[in-house]
């Protein structure tokens, strides 16, 4: 290495820009892949979804969880998000200080919703917060926008609307970070109260008001597809004369809890999902990157094969058998990977700011400590890759003269 710097520089180079990129994407992927990973009994949840004339829609009308809940034993619980068509944000407003501020992501939800959802809290019960009408959960970030560090469970929060104005007492604080989800973080209000509440009782057609999204925690030992397979004759059966008034007709299905982020851009999405199609295109853009590292290393290391002709051939004649030189060879490119991913972790501290600007995403080590056993994979698999040839090529030199 000391006396081939120019060479061993490049190649070192070389690996790292690699290593970086695919550590990044890797990171990336990780982070995509995660959502919706962390709810208790998340592979037993699942949102029902409509299709008409075949445009799939992800909210369905507000009597269906109820339904689902007489009508099938296999439920165990169900409950309903409302994301208010057209209400991109509301007015948050604490009176006694005179403070407000514009929020959004704000979601009317059941009682039930924390008994199928996993919410850890800074301040508060989960268990009872939504035990009385007119309550509401806030995020961390809006706690200390009104309260600073204090505990604000039970101050009264003005909710502002197009429609009107209601008090909501504080019933809890979401605990900062919160988990990834495809209900970004915001605040969630119940829906027992005495605005949007009273509306949503009204709400007994089975055809019209399709804007709740509809959850199910299905019991232990379930078959999903034959739950799936009665929902046709469930819905006509319920909803069929109010479907045939409105001259429409649905069919409905089940999406999987932990699917929804990656496999799920239908209409009335709570809010943009990923697409498992960009992580596929992305995690072979760097497995293409990384090949490209290792054939650079390849070809570098066969073209100074006549300087180190005569070494292999000098080792043959006192004794070295091809094993011994091709496994000097592979320990070469290994210990050049290893100091490639030393320089790939400055790299990565210094592009994951920019990375994270062009991704939208706030990437870092310690959000997924995963990536350590990734990195250390990708490295020894780089180094195995990227010495193989060269230390077969090389080890079949003959003997020197």
């Amino acid at each position: 290495m000391f006396r081939n710097k120019v060479y061993s520089l490049i190649n070192i180079a070389g690996l790292a820009v690699g290593i970086t990129t695919c550590a990044l994407i890797t990171l990336y992927v990780m982070d995509e892949t995660s959502y919706d990973k962390h709810h208790k009994d998340g592979e037993r949840i699942y949102r029902i979804a409509a299709e008409t004339k075949g445009e799939k829609w992800v909210s369905t009308p507000a009597p269906l969880a109820a339904g689902l809940k007489k009508d099938f034993p296999e439920v165990e619980q169900v409950a309903r998000l409302l994301r208010m068509p057209g209400v991109d944000k509301f007015l948050l407003a604490y009176e006694p200080v005179k403070k407000q501020f514009y929020e959004n992501n704000g979601y009317y939800v059941d009682s039930t919703f924390f008994r199928l959802f996993h919410y850890d809290l800074k301040f508060g019960d989960i268990n009872t917060a939504f035990n009385e009408p007119n309550s509401i959960i806030i995020s961390e970030q809006i706690a200390s926008k009104f309260f600073g560090n204090d505990n604000p469970v039970n101050k009264v929060l003005k909710v502002g609307l197009p429609f009107g104005d209601n008090n909501y007492t504080i019933k809890g604080v979401l605990k900062t970070p919160v988990s990834k989800s495809h209900i970004p973080d915001g605040f969630f209000l119940s829906m027992n109260n005495n605005d949007v509440g009273q509306w949503a009782k009204l709400q007994t057609n089975w055809a019209t008001n399709n804007v709740f999204h509809t959850y199910v925690k299905l019991r232990a030992g379930t078959n999903e597809k034959a739950f799936e397979g009665k929902l046709p004759a469930f819905f006509d059966r319920n909803g069929g004369a109010d479907l045939k008034a409105f001259g429409s007709s649905k069919k409905l299905f089940i999406q999987p809890l932990q699917d929804i982020y990656l496999h799920s851009n239908f209409g009335f999405e709570i809010a943009p999902n990923g697409n498992i199609k960009y992580l596929y295109i992305f995690s072979s853009i760097a497995a293409f990157l990384l090949l490209i590292a290792c054939i650079n290393f390849m070809n570098l290391s066969t073209a100074r094969s006549e300087k180190r002709a005569k070494e292999v051939g000098v080792r043959k004649v006192m004794g070295a058998v091809k094993t011994t030189l091709i496994g000097q060879f592979l320990g070469e490119s290994l210990l050049l990977s290893c100091l490639a991913l030393i320089a790939s972790l400055l790299f990565i501290q210094l592009f994951i700011p920019v990375f994270n600007q062009l991704t939208n995403k706030n990437l870092s080590f310690f959000q997924h400590p995963q990536i350590f056993a990734w990195l250390f994979a990708i490295t020894i698999a780089t180094g195995l890759l990227a010495g193989f040839y060269p230390a077969f090529y090389l080890s079949s030199f003959s003997k020197a003269n």
